[in-house]
């Protein structure tokens, strides 16, 4: 009789325990992190009635054995705190509280007033430390690059607090190595164009329109000043008018110079046309000058030039010669470059007009004779039959007349001329610009040669350095040399050039420049990625891991001791706390991590409630077995006492 009331005992106890466990699940529906615990029972102990083969015992009560954590994943809530973290899958984010070592499935974390990572309660989160903040003597922090910040987590790290300042400055990389790629557009019409320059050669120039002047060896004109002259046969030729001379008293004396060669006939006074012609013309056939006697006067003929100067007004002056491109050239009326072109040109200009012309190159690329005389000077150009059209189309204006305090111009000479640019680091973390700009300089036996300028300049614009080179392409449009340039101003770097040189319909430059300077950076933010890095990120797009977040594994999740608050610690039971690694002995958590979430409770509360009921129930029932035992034993004594 006594058994059933113990028996009724020991369920109250054992259901009072239930309905604490299940109602503190309940009260925790929306604790952060927290896990259902399920309350196990069983007996006390049984009395055997006797032997027999068959079940004769009698139960003797019930007690809570034990609870169980369950352990399932609870669902993730998400929030803007970037400290806000959730375990996905198994394992313990761990804590320091008093100097000791706990373990949670919470991961509520925020900094304190020092910056240190805590939880709600002020614990400490314990993190693998990369220990690569340096403080400045001004109070903000700076990041040591030279620290490996890789496989920060081993079986023997030591884990402690971290604390992530407001202040970090990640400093500057200077810049070691850029690389250009690139193709230099060489259609046969660009729009990339900029005005010719003196030292331009005229292969490598362009017309007014962009269109490729393609000037080669050989290529030629006539330019002339002074009397008409005209190119037929391979000669040029300019007819000389001559007169009567009147009768003066005076002797008529023709005294020139021709082609370096010197004359000084003295002709009586009244000497007629023909007695003039003829004396001019044994003059110029005992002299080997090619000429003939014409209706007008003699003809005077060569094939490369007529630099006729005279002494006096009897013969006209003229300055006319055949010149010709030469990429290398060899004598007085070969030119190669602008500069070239206009030394010639001004020379002929000063033999028939002495310090009247001034023969030079604006600043639109146009070539330009100024007359400083009052008087109207000659010029021409004259196409032979090596004359390159474009060319002479070019020259245009500059084969008239010019009259007195004026200028005769040509249209502009372009050359072809790209730009591209980029940024390079300096050690101390300025920031400059580097401009690179190539014009295409000369074209030469099946090769293309292209000048290259490298031009630096600080923030404010001012220039810390100009670097000039040349570059060669084959005819393909491969670069040849160099692949790459030094740089020694403002440091020493490498430019690697990556180009090609040929047509593209696109004229405008299309390029990647990269460098591997890094400028200084200041933080923006912090953020923890999936596998537990504390990740600094900072205004120049850079990043930097200060530290990472260990996930711990148990052997036995089960053994481990709730001392509240969402805290565990570790016993005999559940075994050490264990770090994953790979077969290389290198960390893996087992389990990502997700920052800005938070994981919710995984109390079902529909089941809470059910189980509440059922041993609520139980537990009246219990009652019911105390109150019943008790009238049985008040029965008995009431039958002694009758």
């Amino acid at each position: 009789m006594t058994t059933s009331f113990y028996n009724g005992i020991t369920g109250l106890k054992s259901f009072q325990y239930g309905i604490d466990i299940w109602g503190n699940n309940i009260a925790n529906i929306n604790t952060n992190g927290y896990k259902e615990e399920v309350p196990e029972f069983s007996t006390l102990f049984a009395d055997q009635l006797s032997d027999q083969p068959i079940s004769s015992d009698i139960g003797m009560g019930s007690r809570l054995s034990s609870t169980a954590i369950n352990l399932s994943q609870g669902s993730l809530i998400q929030t803007d705190n970037p400290f806000d973290l959730s375990i996905n899958g198994e394992g313990w984010f761990s804590v320091s509280k008093d100097n000791q070592t706990y373990y949670t499935r919470t991961g509520a974390f925020k900094r304190d007033g020092e910056g240190y990572l805590v939880d709600d309660n002020g614990d400490y989160l314990l993190v693998a430390n990369a220990n690569n903040l340096i403080k400045n003597p001004d109070g903000s922090y700076s990041v040591n690059r030279s620290i490996n910040t890789d496989n920060l987590i081993s079986q023997n790290t030591q884990m402690s607090p971290i604390s992530l300042p407001n202040d970090v400055i990640l400093p500057a990389v200077a810049t070691t190595e850029a690389t250009l790629t690139a193709n230099l557009n060489d259609n046969s019409v660009i729009s990339t164009t900029t005005p010719a320059t003196e030292e331009s050669d005229f292969s490598a120039l362009y017309s007014k329109d962009g269109q490729d002047l393609q000037i080669r060896n050989g290529d030629s004109l006539v330019f002339g000043f002074g009397n008409p002259a005209t190119y037929d046969n391979n000669l040029i030729s300019t007819d000389i008018c001559i007169n009567d001379d009147p009768k003066d008293g005076k002797d008529a004396v023709y005294d020139f110079t021709l082609n370096g060669k010197t004359f000084n006939i003295d002709m009586p006074d009244g000497s007629t046309k023909e007695e003039i012609q003829d004396a001019l013309h044994k003059a110029f056939d005992d002299a080997g000058i090619q000429n003939q006697i014409t209706d007008n006067g003699i003809e005077i003929s060569d094939p490369n030039q007529i630099i006729l100067k005279s002494n006096n007004v009897l013969m006209p002056n003229i300055a006319a010669a055949k010149i010709s491109y030469s990429s290398d050239p060899q004598n007085q009326y070969e030119f190669s470059t602008i500069s070239d072109f206009n030394n010639i040109i001004q020379s002929l200009a000063n033999d028939a007009y002495p310090d009247e012309t001034k023969v030079y190159l604006d600043s639109e690329g146009r070539i330009c004779i100024d007359n400083n005389s009052v008087n109207t000077i000659n010029a021409y150009s004259l196409k032979t039959e090596d004359s390159n059209d474009l060319f002479m189309n070019n020259l245009g204006r500059l084969g008239n007349e010019i009259y007195g305090q004026t200028s005769a111009k040509s249209y502009d000479f372009l050359q072809n001329s790209q730009s591209f640019g980029g940024n390079i680091i300096e050690a101390n973390g300025q920031k400059d610009t580097m401009s690179l700009t190539f014009t295409k300089q000369k074209v030469l036996n099946g090769q293309i040669q292209w000048n290259g300028e490298i031009s630096i300049k600080d923030p404010d614009s001012n220039v810390i350095s100009t670097q000039n080179f040349e570059l060669t392409f084959d005819e393909n449009g491969q670069l040849l040399s160099p692949k790459s340039v030094n740089i020694t101003d403002p440091q020493n770097m490498t430019l690697n050039l990556d180009l090609t040189s040929y047509a593209k319909s696109d004229t405008g430059p299309s390029y990647s420049y990269t460098q591997n300077g890094i400028e200084e950076g200041y933080l923006n933010n912090y953020q923890i990625s999936s596998n537990g890095n504390i990740e600094a990120l900072f205004s120049n797009g850079q990043m930097s891991v200060l530290g990472q977040i260990p996930v711990y594994h148990f052997q036995n999740d089960q053994g481990l001791e709730s001392i509240g608050g969402n805290l565990f610690r570790e016993t005999d039971n559940s075994n050490k706390a264990i770090l994953y690694t790979d077969q290389n002995g290198n960390y893996i958590s087992g389990s990502s991590l997700s920052s800005n979430s938070l994981e919710a409770s995984n109390v079902n509360f529909s089941q809470a409630m059910t189980e509440l009921i059922v041993i609520q129930k139980a537990y009246s029932s219990a009652a019911k077995a105390v109150t019943t035992s008790d009238q049985m034993i008040q029965r008995a004594i009431d039958m002694k006492k009758g």
